[in-house]
C-alpha cells in the first residue's frame, strides 16, 4: 500500500510553526509504501532496525514439542533484500525456548536469551567485583533488618514436597556472602536462605551476526538485562542484587573478557551507543548523573555533577543529550566539546530524545498536549502543533517518525523527510501503532490488532529529489 499525505489543512495544522520556521522549498512530499512483515494474527513486538536494512523482531509461538500451553519466543530477522525473515533461534539447541528485545546495529542483533544450564557453551568468564560496604549501607541494614533479612516462615510438608521438585538456581559466592547466616533465627522463625537477595538468573546477553552463528556473551550467573550495541561491543546492565543497583559492565568485539565499568552499591541504567562511544545515567549517592566511556581509549567521564537527575542519555559522535530535572519540569540538556546547554523552552515533561549526528528529537508538553520539538544543531523548533498527543519521536538517515493520536482515539505512524519537511501519515486504521523505529531510511513498528500484533514497514518509493538541509 502507498501512504496518503495529510491534505493542506490537515498538514498545517500537524506541521504549525514548522513550514515558516524552516522556510520550506519544495513541490511534494516524499512518499512511502508500507508493507506487513509479520501476520495480523500473530504475536510479533519490539521491532528494531539498523542503517544497514538488517530488522529483527521477537514474537511467540507455540513450542515445537507439542507441549499444552508451552509457548516460545523466538528472535525473527529480516535481511536487507529478503522477503521472507528468518527464525534464527528456534534450531539453536542451547537456548530454552525463550528470547526478548532484539537491537540491531550494523549486520549485527543483540538480544537476551535463556540458554540451558547442562550446555558447555557457557560465554565469557564474569565474576561481579563486590565493594565494601560504607557505613551509610551498614546503617541502613542495622536500621532496617527485615528488609534485608526478611523472616520466612516454615514450609509445610506438601509445599516442601512442591519446592524439592521445583527447578533451583545456582548462586554464585557473592549472593552465598550476602545471604543471611543459615544457622540463625528472625523473631523465632526457621532459618531461610536468602535466595531472592541474590539477582538470579535470567537472560544472558547474545549476539548474532550475519553469517555467524549465535555467540553468547554473558556466562549465566548473574541477572542481564537492558542491553546496547554497536560495531565497538555491546553494554549491559548486571544486577547485583535487591534491594541494591544494577553495575554497567561492557563486551569488545572480538574480545574474550567482559570489563565492569561501575562498581558501587547504587544503580547504572539506560545505556546508548554509537559507534566507539557509549553513555549512561548512573546513581552518585545523590542524584543520577550522566557518564561518558569510550571502548576505543577505554577512557570513563561523568559528564554532569550536579544536585538533581539526569537520565536516558543518547550520544551521536561526541554530542550527549538527555532528559534533565532541574525543577520538578523535566528539560532536554545538550552537552557538544566541553559546554552543556538547554535546548528545550518553554515546555514541562520533556522525555524520549533521539539523536542523529547534530539534530535531536523528543516530545514534550505545551500546556495542552504532547507535541513533537527538533533542534536542527542551531535552534529548536517545534514540529507539530495541534490538539492530540504526538509522542515517541526517533530521527536518522533524515527522516523524522513518531506516534501520532490524530484522531484521538488510537495512535498513528506519521513520517517527516527533512529533504522537503512535510508530515506523513503512514498508517490509518483502527489499531494501536506503536513505538516506531528507523534507520536506513526505512521506518518499523508494531501494531496491536484485535487478533494480535504484527510488525510493518515503511520505506520511500523514490530516492530524495533534494538534499537534506
Amino acid at each position: 500500500m502507498t501512504c496518503r499525505r495529510l491534505s493542506s489543512a490537515s498538514r498545517q495544522t500537524a506541521l504549525g510553526l514548522v513550514c515558516f520556521l524552516l522556510a520550506v522549498g519544495h513541490v511534494g512530499a516524499r512518499e512511502f509504501s508500507v508493507r506487513a512483515l509479520t501476520d495480523e494474527k500473530g504475536n510479533a513486538r519490539n521491532p528494531d532496525i539498523s542503517q544497514t536494512g538488517l530488522i529483527a523482531w521477537q514474537a511467540y509461538s507455540p513450542d515445537p514439542d507439542g507441549t499444552v500451553g508451552a509457548v516460545r519466543s523466538d528472535i525473527f530477522v529480516l535481511h536487507p533484500g529478503e522477503r521472507d525473515a528468518r527464525n534464527i533461534t528456534l534450531e539453536d539447541d542451547r537456548i530454552n525456548g525463550r528470547c526478548e528485545r532484539p537491537i540491531v546495529f550494523d549486520d549485527s542483533v543483540a538480544f537476551l536469551a535463556w540458554f540451558k544450564k547442562d550446555i558447555t557453551s557457557t560465554g565469557y568468564p564474569f565474576e561481579l567485583s563486590i565493594p565494601p560496604k560504607n557505613e551509610e549501607m551498614k546503617k541502613l541494614e542495622d536500621d532496617y533488618p527485615e528488609l534485608f533479612d526478611p523472616p520466612i516462615p516454615t514450609l509445610q510438608p506438601d509445599e516442601e514436597d512442591e519446592q524439592a521438585a521445583a527447578p533451583t538456581n545456582t548462586v554464585d559466592a557473592a549472593t552465598l556472602e550476602a545471604e543471611v547466616d543459615a544457622n540463625a533465627t528472625t523473631n523465632g522463625l526457621a532459618p531461610q536462605r536468602q535466595m531472592w537477595r541474590g539477582s538470579g538468573q535470567a537472560g544472558d546477553l547474545a549476539l548474532y551476526r550475519v553469517g555467524n552463528p549465535i555467540e553468547r556473551i554473558t556466562p549465566g550467573n548473574r541477572h542481564y538485562n537492558s542491553p546496547a550495541g554497536s560495531s565497538a561491543g555491546l553494554a549491559v546492565q548486571v544486577a547485583r542484587g535487591w534491594p541494591y543497583g544494577y553495575e554497567m559492565i561492557v563486551w569488545r568485539q572480538g574480545s574474550a573478557n567482559i570489563i565492569q565499568l561501575t562498581t558501587n552499591y547504587y544503580y547504572a541504567l539506560n545505556a546508548n551507543m554509537h559507534e566507539q562511544e557509549l553513555v549512561f545515567q548512573a546513581w552518585d549517592g545523590n542524584d543520577y548523573e550522566i557518564f561518558h566511556y569510550r571502548f576505543d581509549t577505554d577512557e570513563i567521564k561523568q559528564i554532569t555533577n550536579n544536585q538533581f537527575d539526569d537520565v536516558s542519555p543518547v550520544v551521536w559522535d561526541g554530542t550527549i543529550v538527555w532528559v534533565s530535572y532541574p525543577t520538578i519540569t523535566a528539560e532536554i540538556f545538550l552537552y557538544r566539546d566541553g559546554v552543556i546547554r538547554k535546548i528545550s523552552e518553554g515546555t514541562e515533561d520533556n522525555a524520549n530524545p533521539s539523536i542523529w549526528q547534530d539534530k535531536v528529537v523528543w516530545q514534550g508538553y505545551d500546556d495542552t498536549d504532547l507535541e513533537i520539538y527538533y533542534f536542527d544543531g542551531r535552534r529548536t523548533i517545534k514540529l507539530t502543533s495541534n490538539t492530540w498527543d504526538d509522542m515517541a519521536p526517533q530521527i536518522h538517515d533524515g527522516i523524522i517518525t513518531w506516534m501520532s493520536y490524530v484522531d484521538n482515539a488510537d495512535a498513528e505512524i506519521m513520517a517527516l523527510d527533512l529533504s522537503d519537511n512535510i508530515a506523513v501519515q503512514l498508517t490509518e486504521n483502527d489499531y494501536e501503532d506503536t513505538y516506531p523505529k528507523t534507520a536506513g531510511e526505512k521506518i518499523v513498528w508494531q501494531t496491536i490488532t484485535f487478533e494480535g500484533s504484527q510488525i510493518n514497514m515503511a520505506q520511500p518509493e523514490q530516492p530524495r529529489e533534494n538534499p537534506i538541509p
